[in-house]
């Protein structure tokens, strides 16, 4: 059975790094790798909640339509990981990487788990081990 993903997006420059704040992401990459571990579609949607402070919450709703196992991001919050997880897609948090590196370490296995970041108004974003 074919595994699909979902990337979280943020451009910088002319690169697409994985999102660090998963709620104003532009955009997710959406891939679907077979038995074999090869990239067989890769699909970009939108983010229509993109740069809105509170839509990190209504994105998970909104991903789950692409029919997803997996959603990478760069940092993510408590509600948005336990919305994920309660629609049985697992979360993992890749933050500093460019999309092709995710991705790659995503096929070879070596890019598992997440991390909880509680955002703060006044003081940035702060991930919690």
């Amino acid at each position: 059975m074919n595994n699909r993903i979902a990337v979280a997006i943020e451009e910088e420059e002319s690169k697409e790094k994985v999102a660090e704040h998963f709620g104003r992401c532009s955009k997710f990459k959406v891939c679907e790798i077979d038995e074999q571990k090869n990239i067989v579609t890769q699909e970009t949607y939108f983010n229509p909640l993109a740069g809105e402070h509170g839509g990190a919450c209504q994105i998970p709703g909104y991903v789950k339509q692409f029919n997803i196992n997996t959603i990478i991001a760069g940092g993510m919050g408590q509600k948005a990981v336990s919305n994920f997880l309660a629609f049985g897609i697992d979360v993992i948090t890749a933050p500093g990487f460019l999309y092709e590196e995710a991705l790659n370490l995503y096929i070879q296995g070596k890019l598992n788990g997440y991390t909880v970041c509680a955002h703060e108004h006044h003081h940035g974003h702060n991930c919690r081990q």
